[in-house]
């Protein structure tokens, strides 16, 4: 279990989906969120789909995530403790992520701020939208696709994540399925469910238990925020000149 001192401020963010330099207002506007993450806060989860299509080769990086990967490391630099939830259009993460000051995790996890207990988890795991990242989870499957050259395989990832993406956008969020899910972690002393994935922003409170479904960036520009263990789900209004 993850453990964070009281006290400390919290950002959250997921479904930036960034491409290439074609969502170059986007990208920028996120750089403007880092800094401001790095003047006011101690820690950052990114959870999950921050990028479009993300499979890490061994000797190669798309040249439109490099300048994302090095805002990152500057970013831990600072002094940002970054931890990195995987989704399901991160097909494969490898060593290079945790390389930049980044701890990657593979599924939920509970977070522990001060007293209260955060469940924390992309959110592809309730809709069941796993077939593709099944298939390239496998040893074998990573294996063959890391035999494409790369400028193949990032096209032919475009265009399965533009239909997993698509799904995931225009479905329209269950309500009723987050606070069922919710309610049950609430019963299991889980003081908060924060998740990503269904791109449009939706926060619920019960006394003081939270649900926050964070929203994407593109279309939302949302985050989630959390002092002293209490949460928020916020939008970001500065924009790049």
């Amino acid at each position: 279990m993850l453990e964070i001192s009281e006290g400390k401020t919290v950002f959250v963010i997921s479904d930036t989906h960034f491409q290439d330099w074609s969502d170059k207002e986007e990208i920028e506007s996120f750089f403007l969120f880092l800094k401001k993450v790095i003047k006011e806060g101690d820690t950052l989860f990114l959870l999950g789909d921050i990028f479009d299509f993300y499979f890490e080769y061994k000797s190669f990086v798309p040249k439109s995530f490099f300048y994302i990967f090095h805002e990152l490391k500057k970013t831990s630099e600072k002094g940002v403790d970054i931890h990195y939830w995987i989704g399901n259009h991160d097909f494969w993460i490898g060593d290079f992520i945790e390389e930049l000051g980044i701890v990657t995790h593979r599924g939920a996890e509970i977070v522990k701020i001060g007293e209260k207990r955060i469940w924390l988890q992309h959110g592809d795991e309730m809709d069941g939208n796993f077939i593709a990242k099944k298939f390239l989870a496998n040893r074998f499957s990573r294996a063959l696709y890391s035999l494409i050259h790369p400028e193949l395989g990032l096209q032919m990832a475009k265009v399965l994540s533009r239909f997993s993406q698509a799904s995931s956008r225009d479905q329209k969020p269950n309500e009723k399925l987050f606070e069922k899910f919710a309610e049950t972690k609430f019963s299991e002393k889980i003081d908060a469910v924060i998740m990503g994935h269904f791109h449009k922003p939706y926060l619920l409170r019960r006394k003081k238990k939270a649900l926050a479904v964070l929203g994407d960036w593109k279309s939302e520009r949302s985050y989630g925020l959390i002092v002293n263990g209490n949460i928020s789900v916020m939008r970001f209004n500065q924009s790049p000149k």
